[in-house]
């Protein structure tokens, strides 16, 4: 139970230090996208190895792919919301909190 509160206090200290780096955009639903999709990293095993392995790629590899992943994104019309929840796991500080929040350390 302890490491469910640690997880989960990582998991807003993370969230803020997003948000704060996100302008325009809906705070709430910003927070939303990024807890579900570590959610869904942790439930879906296919889903965990795909975003591990980008989150684990160097600074620059990671951050061109993120950043043409969130242009498709845009292209297909997803929400403002998730699309910045993932642009910010193009930083080495989002993307290595968001690795231990999956991994559940």
């Amino acid at each position: 139970m302890a490491d469910l509160g640690r997880s989960a206090k990582m998991k807003m200290t993370l969230v803020d230090r997003i948000i704060r780096r996100i302008r325009g955009e809906d705070e709430e639903a910003v927070q939303d996208a990024l807890a579900n999709l570590v959610l869904a990293a942790r439930e879906d095993e296919a889903f965990r190895q795909r975003l591990m392995l980008v989150l684990e790629l160097p600074a620059e590899q990671r951050e061109s792919l993120v950043r043409s992943a969130v242009e498709d994104m845009k292209l297909r019309g997803e929400p403002a919301a998730i699309r910045a929840a993932f642009l910010a796991l193009a930083t080495a500080e989002a993307a290595d909190a968001a690795a231990r929040l999956i991994k559940c350390e």
